[in-house]
């Protein structure tokens, strides 16, 4: 059964809006919402919304058409219900439930206010339930794959996190892995940006390029993994190497996402690769802004579903291999 776990993100944001137009569109897929009932049936009530509701809780698979298939738990506040949606999907997809979660976008602030301070972000509560040292935040869209070495730090914070040379290497590593294995890409090329202007301009603008960087690349290209640079930042995403590369590596999330935000339009996929379980998120926020504006788009959401069965098909041919 090929089940998808949703879960409700920020319920007052763009996600919910635009998953209930996914649903509408393609009510035969097997969604199943992770939220407190009564609080999904309070914003029904509020929007006006006419969707019957089915739980699911005593059997996942009791799957009704035309309903919209919902995983109960207590929440106070939806806050608590955003972030119990996270630990509820990732426990019941470990179990072989469902074959991926995708996570509506939430409000990290809120979550950090009124839940828990130590909260980083989605990708992050993943990988501690996961368990995982080396997890990657890829972005997606068709055949064009981003990839941070670091996530959801301050700026002053990402050299201490480079200076390892070890934490650098297996990120790269686990980055060239997740490209054959969930990617079906079987001589990933891959293209790596500078940490200073200019990639430091042969140590003119800096030296971290010299010290963190290169001595890695050198032993990545020893045990064979193709891997190019670094090359300033600013012309990396050519034509030419769009085309040529399968993967592009940027030091830190700025540096990543605003191109690549540019370039997807909001229909990207954020993809957590390195976990047991598929998770992956439409790569857009709450947008507050055109809420109940009726002109959110689902294609982001279509992209992740689409995702989600590719990688889950891929993973399933190794296993059976």
């Amino acid at each position: 059964m090929n089940y998808i776990a949703i879960t409700i993100g920020d319920i007052n944001g763009i996600g919910i809006e635009i998953f209930i137009k996914l649903w509408k569109l393609k009510k035969n897929n097997k969604f199943v919402l992770f939220s407190n009932q009564n609080l999904i049936k309070i914003f029904f009530k509020r929007k006006k919304i006419n969707i019957p509701i089915n739980l699911v809780n005593n059997n996942l698979y009791d799957f009704k058409r035309n309903y919209l298939n919902v995983y109960d738990y207590k929440a106070k506040n939806n806050e608590e219900n955003a972030y119990k949606a996270l630990i509820h999907s990732y426990n019941l997809s470990k179990k072989g439930y469902f074959i991926g979660i995708l996570t509506l976008p939430l409000n990290k602030e809120k979550i950090i206010k009124k839940i828990n301070s130590k909260f980083i972000g989605q990708t992050e509560i993943y990988q501690k339930l996961d368990n995982k040292k080396y997890p990657n935040m890829l972005f997606i869209k068709n055949n064009l794959i981003f990839a941070t070495l670091t996530t959801h730090i301050r700026l002053k914070d990402i050299t201490k996190h480079l200076s390892s040379k070890k934490y650098i290497y297996n990120k790269i590593f686990h980055i060239n892995k997740t490209l054959i294995n969930d990617f079906g890409i079987k001589n990933p090329k891959i293209i790596i940006a500078g940490i200073n202007p200019h990639a430091g301009e042969n140590n003119c603008f800096g030296n971290e390029e010299t010290i963190f960087l290169k001595p890695v690349i050198k032993k990545l290209i020893e045990n064979n993994i193709n891997i190019y640079g670094p090359y300033s930042g600013d012309s990396v995403l050519t034509k030419k190497n769009m085309k040529n590369y399968n993967c592009f590596i940027f030091n830190y999330h700025d540096q990543a996402l605003i191109p690549f935000k540019m370039i997807s339009n909001n229909t990207g996929i954020n993809y957590t690769s390195g976990l047991s379980i598929i998770r992956v998120s439409p790569d857009h926020g709450t947008a507050y802004d055109i809420v109940g504006k009726k002109i959110g788009n689902i294609k982001g959401l279509i992209n992740c579903v689409n995702l989600i069965k590719k990688i889950y098909k891929n993973r399933k041919k190794i296993v059976n291999s």
